[in-house]
């Protein structure tokens, strides 16, 4: 059942899109952090004899088709550091009976866990009061975000950077 009132279908826009851009703006993030900590575990490695340890450092994007599932996978070791059957990434990351551990990978992983939840909750602040400018935008200036009448919003917003906003109402645009 639609609604004739414009209020109510620009609410319900606006809302639909402050959900596509927090799914956006958190795959992102968690994009940018899973980079970000990779080069943070290949750095902690202490020794780097052939350089096989830190080349099997990576991430891989298992975020679902609607991007309501953000993940990100960070993982090491693997068929490149296998060695008569044993991986020698577990190894270097808890020792062995004739070797001490020098953790790499656990230690750095945990230093982003207890990090990630403010940026996390940073994002979603960020996105929302863009949702509010770009609403506030729509009403002061009577703009009527209906299908077919070629209305768009953009909304530009880098890693931590600032966002940029801008509408265009039938032509005329306004940043």
């Amino acid at each position: 059942m639609g609604s004739n009132n414009a209020s109510l279908r620009n609410f319900k826009a606006a809302n639909a899109d402050l959900v596509k851009n927090v799914r956006k703006n958190f795959h992102e993030l968690a994009l940018a952090q899973g980079a970000e900590l990779v080069g943070d575990i290949r750095g902690a490695i202490e020794h780097n004899v052939t350089g096989t340890l830190q080349a099997s450092v990576r991430f891989e994007d298992r975020t679902n088709a609607d991007g309501s599932r953000v993940t990100v996978l960070v993982m090491a070791g693997g068929p490149t550091t296998m060695k008569d059957g044993f991986d020698y990434a577990l190894a270097e990351e808890f020792g062995t009976t004739r070797q001490a551990p020098k953790p790499f990978f656990y230690h750095t992983a945990r230093f982003y866990r207890m990090g990630g939840l403010p940026q996390y909750r940073e994002t979603l602040e960020e996105t929302i009061k863009e949702n509010e400018i770009v609403r506030r935008t729509m009403q002061n200036n009577n703009y009527i975000m209906s299908p077919g009448r070629h209305n768009e919003v953009v909304v530009s917003v880098g890693h931590r950077g600032a966002a940029k906003v801008q509408t265009t109402y039938e032509g005329r645009q306004v940043t």
